[in-house]
């Protein structure tokens, strides 16, 4: 659905290529996933700390990061114990929309609370994710289309929540066959993200919107 490991992989250099880091130290990535920002980020010097809920996704990290200074840790984003030892941070990631996925706005805050807690003086926090407009309708479409392989998305909007339907129809050479599985996603505001962190006097990098999505980058002062 997202294109293939070499695009996701582009995507990661692109993004990171869009915002000036620190030139080393150690990085945080939360919600990690396989891997791709965090292979950039050890390319590039960095000792990287790696974390996500998701132990199959750890594994194809570890296996893609072989041979690079990127240690793995396997937990919830704002169980801020898991990881804290390893810093401070000279930069910290969630990127990816994985603050969408997190349960309530207040985990969110709450990870922002905790960054900027483990940021080092000049570290930066960089953001990603989807906001969707407080105006936005019901809707399904098509997000990939293939002779064998047919990938579409529903959604469906609560004042707080998305409900999401990802559906893959795959031609078995004499049938279709398909899959179907529905999460929730919170919907987010920038805006607002934007204003707690430059109250608690935090300096925006970096904000702007990249293929749908929101890019947010904070300095610590």
């Amino acid at each position: 659905m997202m294109g293939g490991a070499e695009r996701c992989a582009s995507n990661a250099q692109a993004l990171l290529d869009s915002i000036t880091l620190p030139s080393s130290g150690v990085a945080l990535d939360l919600g990690s996933g396989p891997g791709y920002h965090a292979k950039v980020l050890a390319k590039r010097g960095y000792r990287v700390v790696a974390v996500d809920i998701s132990e199959s996704c750890l594994k194809e990290l570890r296996e893609d990061c072989a041979g690079l200074n990127v240690e793995t840790v396997t937990g919830e984003l704002t169980d801020r114990d898991r990881y804290s030892k390893q810093g401070p941070f000279a930069a910290i990631l969630c990127v990816g929309d994985t603050l969408t996925h997190l349960n309530h706005r207040d985990d969110v805050s709450r990870l922002l609370d905790i960054s900027f807690d483990l940021l080092a003086p000049r570290g930066v926090l960089l953001l990603e994710f989807r906001e969707q407009r407080s105006d936005a309708k019901n809707a399904l479409f098509t997000t990939r289309a293939e002779r064998d392989r047919i990938m579409q998305c529903q959604l469906q909007f609560e004042p707080e929540r998305v409900w999401v339907t990802d559906v893959v129809h795959e031609w078995a050479g004499d049938r279709w066959h398909t899959l179907q599985s529905t999460y929730a996603k919170l919907r987010l505001s920038g805006d607002a993200l934007v204003a707690k962190a430059t109250a608690a006097g935090h300096t925006v990098k970096l904000d702007e919107t990249r293929s749908g999505r929101r890019v947010l980058a904070f300095e610590q002062r």
